[in-house]
């Protein structure tokens, strides 16, 4: 990658890469076709203006054209790696009502709904609920090398959720670079009580850290439940800012320095998929953020992207937002912003 298209690049968004077979909730299925955590994170990016360089591994028969539509947007694709170990990207969900997913047991959920049974899933496992390895890689986790030298020239970057090992390794890699923004959206399974001595050394390095209420609350079982209590614990190992999404799709977000608090409302919508909702947000907090070092116009962009992704489904439909409508909405939301 040359230094001239570095230069043209706002960050470098880190992530995993999946085949989705979605069955929303009185949607038409999306089978096989672009998801992960990284897709929606780049897509919700693109969607305010932003270009990325994209860090991922993926299995070598993963289909790279899926990816044009980022390369067509300016971002680069250097940092797709393909992995010599077999890499299972299959993603399936299944929505009971609009919100509430279920992983597993494919074939009945396409039975209930007389729909045909894709044979890419035959023999699909979403493998046990576990805690992640603190030493073993997994086929798709990140290694050192797996970098390209330029991204590290780039001012900010956002790590989706991948497993332990890579989020212990990034910051620190990020860090020595140029990145001087950098935020990280926990993975589910580290945010265990015994996970709770390794939590300094994930987040020293890091501008902003994003998790749930309920990755939180289990985090500090037996701690604590008091949830700005727990922010502001995790905020004292490093972070600038702690965002925490609550159930009804709230966040809180806290600054460290200031001590200030808020609470930034969700934008409702009719929603269709809430598939990537998350990687949205991080993607409209990032590229916002570093453009006014405001956090919390960087959550109400977030929000708003948030939104745009529930109301459709896939990755590509945040990249149809019509001119005008995100920034007239984050306009409505600043007025419900609640300072506490």
């Amino acid at each position: 990658m040359s230094e001239e298209i570095t230069e043209t690049l706002d960050a470098v968004l880190v992530g995993r890469l999946r085949r989705e077979y979605l069955l929303p909730y009185n949607h038409p299925p999306r089978l096989n076709t672009l998801g992960g955590n990284l897709s929606y994170a780049a897509a919700a990016f693109a969607m305010w203006g932003g270009k990325a360089g994209l860090l991922t591994r993926v299995d070598k028969t993963f289909p790279l054209g899926w990816l044009e539509l980022f390369g067509e947007r300016g971002f680069d694709l250097e940092g797709v790696r393909l992995s010599e170990e077999k890499i299972d990207e299959r993603l399936f969900v299944a929505y009971t009502d609009a919100h509430l997913p279920q992983y597993e047991n494919p074939v009945t959920w396409f039975a209930e709904r007389q729909l045909s049974f894709p044979r890419e899933l035959l023999g699909y496992d979403p493998g046990p609920t576990r805690l992640c390895s603190k030493t073993e890689n997994h086929p798709y986790s990140l290694r050192i090398s797996d970098a390209p030298k330029a991204y590290l020239d780039l001012s900010a970057a956002h790590i989706c959720p991948i497993d332990f090992v890579s989020h212990k390794m990034l910051p620190s890699l990020l860090k020595a670079g140029m990145i001087q923004t950098l935020s990280m959206r926990a993975a589910p399974c580290y945010m265990d009580p015994s996970y709770f001595g390794e939590m300094r050394g994930l987040l020293s390095d890091l501008t902003v850290f994003m998790l749930t209420e309920g990755e939180g609350s289990k985090l500090f079982q037996g701690q604590s439940v008091d949830l700005w209590e727990i922010v502001e614990e995790l905020a004292s190992l490093g972070p600038e800012y702690v965002i925490m999404d609550l159930k009804d799709g709230s966040r809180m977000v806290f600054d460290r320095f200031s001590r200030r608090r808020w609470v930034v409302p969700t934008y409702g919508v009719n929603m269709v998929d809430p598939t990537g909702m998350r990687d949205a947000f991080d993607g409209g907090f990032l590229f916002n953020y570093r453009k006014t070092y405001d956090v919390v116009k960087g959550a109400l962009c977030g929000q708003i992207s948030a939104g745009f992704c529930a109301e459709g489904s896939g990755p590509a439909y945040l990249l149809d937002c019509l001119p005008g409508l995100k920034e007239a909405r984050v306009e409505v939301l600043r007025s419900r912003v609640i300072a506490v």
